[in-house]
This record gives C-alpha cells, structure tokens and sequence, in this order.
C-alpha cells in the first residue's frame, strides 16, 4: 500500500474502515469462488430427495472433503431453507470426532474456510458452530463416544447434514439415525457425504438406497494432487488390495481366506457394553524404537459380569472390545498411552505376549510407573494358532465391537494366515481375549 493510500484511510471514520474492510473481504471470497475447478465426481449428479444422500467416495487427494464444503457453501448462499432463521439455513458436520469436524471440515486446506474466508468458528455454551455474516449456522458433532451420539439427540432441526469421513465413524449407524431425526427444516432436507470407503454394513446399505446418488473418484484421476505425491501413493499401494481402495474408492467386500469378515464383525456388534467384570489393556509393541517403525497395538477388552447366551443358546462369558489407542509411537509415549487407557477404563491389568515383547512392556511401563499391574500372555506361537481361537469366539457370538474400530477391523477382515504382515492392532486384540478367555491348553474359560 501506498503512503497516499495509507492517509486516505487515515480519513475514513470507524464506519467507512468496517464497511471497506466487508468489500475487500467479499472480493477475496469471490475471487476464491471463481478459481475453483472442480473434478467430476466433485459435483452432484442430479438433486438429492428430502433425506436422502449425496455421497462421494473416493481415493486419497481426491478432493471429497473439497467437494462436500463447497457443496455446503453453496447451500448457505442460495435460498434461504427457512425465512425464520438467520441466514436462513442451520446445518450439521458430523465428523469422527468434533476435533476432526474442525480440523478438516472447517479449518483444513480444503475445509470451509478455504472455500468462505468469511466463515467464524466459534465456541459456547452449547457447543461449536461454524457462523457466516448473514447468521447462517452449522453445529459441529462428533460420533466417537456414546456420549457424542447422545448430542445428537438434541442437536436440534437442520436442513443439511455434512458427514465428513463417514467410514471412519466409531458409531456410523446411531449417527445415522439420530442425525435423520433432526433433518426437517426445509422443502428438502437431506445429507452429503465425504469418505474413503470401507465395506462397513452402514456403507453397503447407503449405497444399494434409491436416494443416495454417489460420485467416485481416483487418486490416479487426482491432477490437483502433484504428480510426485501421486507417484508416491500409487507405488506404496500398487498390487495390494487396498489400492483399490485407498486410491481408486472402491467399496471391497471380503476377503478369501481372512478369519473374520465384515458381516462377521457387524452381527456382534453392539452400542453400549454390558456391567464388565475385568478389563485389560493389551499392547502389541512395534519392532524397533522409532516413531517411523510399525504401529503398537492398544487395545482395551473387557469381559462382562454376567453370562449370556451365545450362537446355540447357551450361558457363556462375553468379551466386549472397548477402545482401539494403536499408533506409531515411541516405547515411552506408547507407555504413556496404554496407562491412560487403563486409567479411563479402570482396568485391572496391561497385558502382553511373553514371547513379543512381554518383558520389553513390563520394564518400559514400571520405568514411568513402578507396580502397575501387568500380566504376561503365552499363546501358541505363530499368528494363525493364535488367532484361530479367538476367530472362533466371534463365530460363536462371545466377543462384541462397541461401536466400530475401523483400522483394527481393516486388519481383521484383510489379514490372511501365512501372508505377510504385521497387523499389530490385532495382535494386541488377540492378547487381550486369550488372556480373558482362552485357557492355557488352548481351550476357552469362564472367567469370573
């Protein structure tokens, strides 16, 4: 800015200065508007029916979430929904936890923001909305926690509902349902969607509805994505079953020779775990001593207090898997993580394999926290025996997924006997049931 311009401003009143600063800002917005060049699946096929579906599947770097925020900018700057309200429109995102509805929906590079530098995120009393000048709003969710879904409830009326990384959603279904509850505002309610799929039960059904019209997109396709970035992707993934997924967006169904499959994991399924009379925090330590190296499985199992029946009817010991804290970390933040998760869940004992490990969890957990309580695991060597009979707990109804742990059913459902890999999240599963409710002759037990 010139000196001259700069004393001219100095002559503007308070009024003038905030009425010139809304018209640089609707410039900028507008020249952001213009710019942007959408892929093909990044435009809806057609009009969404009242409580229907937008839904976009895609690879990485295709631009899904891109889509899905334009898509709701343009809602928020068309027809007002409802003269009533402020702006006219009152909106949700739904993500799988609110920090992620803000950091990728609203704040990311490909978020609302970026799309609407005018957009104002603000935090009350009764929760976190995303606010435009006109008063338009839209409330951010979660659906991590039982407690998330609850907020749903009383999330109040709304006219679009954004689910940002559907797939991912620990408790998809409830989000489903109660979010449709609330989709009434309007002359045609209705949702987006913006996820890489995954062959879970929810996503199978959204797709074979009448009402959900669907875009896919390829990373391969992705020409926004650099090239090199794109190069880099198609060679991690390229000849496995998950570059279809991962990069060409596509919905795979189960894999031959797997020891659980998705319909498997879906029928023992529940909301809610039952009164636990045990519960264990299992670790699968990474390899080496780096960050980089592979994942440390954390999983959390309980086992409830009372009996119940299982495939055949008959009183038995249930398992529920109750939290999934794997990552790449290093062995004292993967400590860290585990003695949190025992402290939240109060549970009775860290458990790993003695033969992976075990004296590696047992030495790293006393140097942060002397006497806490561990256990050691022997199971049968090999991944397969190992696994085998907690495979078969499953079939028999005896272990139930509260909500949905998307990565460590990944590993679950693609994991084949004899194939190579480390599903270190299943590991850490497969220690925590065998401790609760396998014997040490390899049969089950009735823990009390």
């Amino acid at each position: 800015m010139t000196p001259e311009q700069l004393a001219e401003l100095e002559t503007y009143s308070p009024e003038e200065l905030e009425l010139l600063e809304r018209e640089l800002a609707a410039r900028l917005w507008q020249a952001r508007w213009d710019a942007w060049t959408p892929y093909p699946w990044q435009i809806p096929p057609g009009e969404v029916e009242t409580h229907g579906m937008w839904l976009q599947l895609g690879g990485r770097g295709t631009g899904k979430t891109d889509g899905c925020a334009r898509f709701m900018v343009e809602h928020v700057n068309g027809p007002a929904c409802d003269d009533r309200l402020p702006g006219g429109h009152r909106m949700s995102i739904i993500a799988p936890t609110q920090g992620d509805a803000v950091e990728s929906a609203v704040n990311g590079p490909s978020g609302l923001k970026a799309h609407d530098p005018r957009v104002v995120l603000r935090t009350t009393v009764g929760g976190t909305y995303v606010r435009w000048p006109s008063g338009a709003e839209a409330k951010l969710f979660g659906a991590h926690t039982p407690d998330d879904v609850e907020r749903l409830r009383s999330g109040g009326n709304r006219c679009l509902v954004w689910l940002e990384e559907a797939a991912a959603m620990r408790h998809l279904g409830p989000a489903l349902a109660h979010s449709a509850m609330g989709l009434r505002i309007g002359p045609r309610p209705h949702y987006i969607a913006s996820t890489t799929p995954k062959p879970r039960k929810e996503i199978v059904e959204l797709l074979a509805r009448d009402d959900v019209l669907t875009t896919r997109g390829r990373t391969r396709d992705a020409h926004h994505l650099p090239q090199m970035m794109r190069d880099k992707l198609v060679k991690q993934y390229a000849g496995t079953r998950l570059e279809r997924q991962e990069l060409d967006g596509e919905v795979l169904q189960d894999v031959d020779g797997a020891l659980w499959s998705w319909g498997l994991l879906d029928r023992g399924r529940v909301g809610a775990p039952m009164p636990m009379s045990r519960i264990v925090v299992a670790i699968d330590p990474a390899v080496s001593n780096t960050a980089d190296s592979d994942e440390t499985g954390i999983v959390v199992v309980g086992i409830a207090a009372d009996l119940m029946p299982d495939r055949l009817g008959q009183l038995q010991r249930h398992a529920y898997v109750l939290d999934d804290r794997s990552g790449h970390y290093h062995p004292h933040e993967w400590a860290a993580t585990a003695l949190a998760a025992y402290d939240e869940w109060g549970a009775d004992r860290i458990v790993a394999e003695v033969n992976n490990g075990g004296d590696l969890v047992r030495h790293t957990l006393h140097s942060i926290r002397p006497g806490a309580p561990f256990a050691a695991v022997t199971a049968s060597r090999g991944k397969q025996r190992r696994a085998e009979p907690i495979a078969a707990l499953y079939e028999q109804h005896r272990v139930h997924h509260v909500g949905a742990f998307p990565e460590l059913e990944d590993e679950m459902t693609t994991w084949v006997p004899g194939e190579p890999g480390s599903p270190d999240r299943m590991d850490a599963l497969v220690w925590a049931v065998t401790h609760l409710m396998v014997k040490a002759g390899g049969g089950f037990a009735a823990v009390a």
